[in-house]
Parts: structure tokens; sequence; C-alpha cells
């Protein structure tokens, strides 16, 4: 069923502006976008996790709303936002029900939410983002404008981190003697670390070693500090710093180098490439997490779900690099660019190593200079 002029149509093209439009495209995004921002709206009503506590139940309306601790009237219009793109099944006698593994893919703790909740941070930014296509437009939306990015990064590298057994089963997977080195203690380097939930969770886990973790972002170091001695974490030294230019009191300091889903937002990330190899000692080690996607995008938007990351990376990553005068690489840059700027960074190709497929829709690119660590 699909909507011309707001009057049910059962027609695949609809007049719409004098021209005859092919809704068999346009409809289903029409309905997944509204249906997206319903879908989020659930989350912080909580009744996705009310739905997966009682997976396979059917309930009436009321039912519901004294479960989740709703108000009747909106739990209403949501269901009929949500039955009528088919993520519920509404019956006679206004019985609502919902398949037990959509519920479970939408709770806090999915990373496919995560990616729905990426919509608050994109759908109210359009006037500005818009701008920015035109000549005489701005160069791009900043950091400053995002003040939600950092939590809902911190939120998503959570869910992740937690599907992958981090950080043991991570430093384990990277190699090259890491996940030993840490246990006995050896100095760490976090460049760009948003809310520290990275570093933390390393932290505790290999208490004998040492780390350095910095961002640009004044507002998240303070908070990560205050999270950090909350946490009775000692090892940790937070501080503000630009991953394009290094400090040079960190010159060959650092054994280890660990970098998470920051490389592809840099203003100038060839100069943080070409920094790396400086901070490390000899037979130090550099591990880099960043999305896998083809550099061909002809090749990389056949799959459907790059719109997602393509979207994002559209509002934010590309957008805030390019604020700063920057490239704007964009979180779809792919493994076959990355491979070539780290060759010009100085990185020879057998000083790099690049691991897909174990951590979904990531690559670890892990770096080693001189020996390693093993």
């Amino acid at each position: 069923v699909l909507f011309d002029k707001g009057i049910v149509s059962s027609g695949i093209n609809a007049e719409y502006g004098g021209c005859t439009v092919n809704m068999e495209k346009l409809a289903p995004l029409l309905v997944g976008a509204h249906a997206g921002s319903a879908i989020v709206a659930g989350h912080y009503a909580g009744l996705w996790a009310t739905m997966h506590q009682h997976a396979g139940r059917k309930w009436s309306i009321p039912d519901l709303c004294e479960a989740a601790g709703c108000k009747e009237r909106w739990v209403r219009e949501w269901v009929g936002v949500l039955a009528s793109a088919g993520v519920l099944t509404l019956e006679e006698g206004m019985i609502v029900s919902c398949d037990s593994d959509v519920a479970a893919a939408l709770l806090p703790t999915s990373e496919l939410l995560h990616f729905f909740t990426s919509l608050e941070f994109t759908m109210d930014k359009e006037p500005q983002i818009g701008a920015c296509f035109k000549k005489n437009g701005p160069l791009g939306v900043g950091y400053s404008d995002y003040p939600n990015f950092q939590d809902w990064m911190a939120g998503w590298s959570h869910c992740r981190n937690e599907n992958q057994n981090f950080p043991e089963g991570y430093m384990k997977m990277v190699g090259g003697g890491v996940h030993e080195a840490l246990e006995r203690g050896i100095t760490v380097l976090e460049p760009g670390c948003g809310r520290g939930r990275h570093v933390m969770a390393v932290a505790q886990r290999y208490p004998n070693s040492n780390f350095t973790s910095f961002d640009i972002d004044e507002e998240a170091i303070e908070l990560n500090k205050v999270d950090a001695e909350r946490q009775g974490i000692q090892n940790i030294v937070f501080t503000t710093g630009d991953f394009c230019n290094l400090k040079p009191e960190w010159a060959n300091n650092f054994d280890y180098v660990m970098i998470f889903d920051c490389m592809h937002d840099l203003p100038h990330p060839a100069l943080a490439m070409k920094g790396l190899k400086g901070v490390l000692k000899e037979n130090g080690v550099v591990t880099m997490l960043d999305i896998d996607t083809s550099t061909d995008m002809v090749a990389q938007t056949k799959n459907p779900i790059s719109a997602v990351l393509y979207n994002i990376s559209l509002h934010h990553c590309m957008s805030v690099s390019l604020s700063c005068g920057g490239g704007g690489l964009g979180a779809c840059w792919g493994v076959e660019l990355a491979q070539k700027m780290l060759g010009e960074a100085g990185w020879d190709e057998g000083e790099v190593r690049v691991i897909t497929k174990d951590i979904p829709n990531h690559a670890v690119y892990v770096m080693t200079k001189g020996n390693g660590m093993e």
C-alpha cells in the first residue's frame, strides 16, 4: 500500500508536482525514515525492553502501557507508526505483538539500536548540512555543534566491546605479543580517546601498564578524569592534545599506540599517520580500528547497509573534518586507501597487517616497528 497525496493507493506510480513518481523505490524509504524515528522513541520509553522481557506475548495496549509505565495515548500512536511499517503486528481488538528477535535487536545493548539513535545527530542538522553543499556555504558543521556525539559514540563502542570480549579478546586477536606485553607492563598512548571507554577498560584489565590518553575535546577529558577517579583507575593520565600535532615530549616514549574509530574524523590524517612511528619505542606496535569498507564507492554501494555508514559520515565524520579545513576523509575511506596512506606515511608493506571479518563492519590495522613485541 503506497501513498498518493495522502490518500491510500494500491498503485506503484503516484503523481507529485506534476510528475509521475515510481513509489516502489521511494515509499519504503519514506516509511523507513519515519519508522526509524519511532523506533528511537520506543527505546527512550522503554518499550522494547518491556517487550523483550515478555518475549512472544500479545498485548492489549493498556497492558503494555502498564508494564512499561507509559501513557496509553502516546503508545497507541507509536503502535500506529510501527504497525503500519511492519515492525509491530496489530490484530483485531487492538492486540499488539513484536517478534522476539526484533525486540532483542533494539535493546540498549544492541549495536543496531545505536545505528538507529544516530538519527538524533543527523536529522536535526539538515539545514546546516545542506548549506555546506553550496559553493559559497560553510566548510562543514564543526565538533561543537554535536554536543551529544561523544556520548553516542561511547554507547556504540560499549555495545561493540561487550560483544567482542573487549579488551582481552581484542588484544589477543591483534596478536604481535600485545596482550602478553600489557600483562607484563608497558607504556601505552591512546589518541582521540573521546569519552575514554576504551582506555578505561584496557587500564582496568591490565593494571601493570601505564596509559596516556588524549583528545582535542577539553570537556570530554575533564569528564574522563572524573569517571576514572570514581572507578578507582590510577594508571591513566588524561590530557588534551592534537593527534595531527603530537607533543614533542612523547617522542620514542610508548611501547604501544591504540587507536579506535577516530582516524577518518581527523582534519589531517596523513600527518597523524606520519607521527605514529615517532612516538613509538623501538619494537613498538600500533593498532588502528576503523570502519571496514572498500574505497571503491561503486562496489561499496552494492551493500544497502552502506547507506547508514555514508550518512553518518555525511552528517558527522566528513563534516567535522572539513569544518577544520581538513580533507574530509569520511568513514567510508576504505581499506585500500588506508593501506596506501600508511605506506605514504612511512609504514612499509611488511610492517602493516590488516585484520578484517573478526569484528563486524570493522578492520584492524596492526603496524609493527622493528621486531615488534613477540
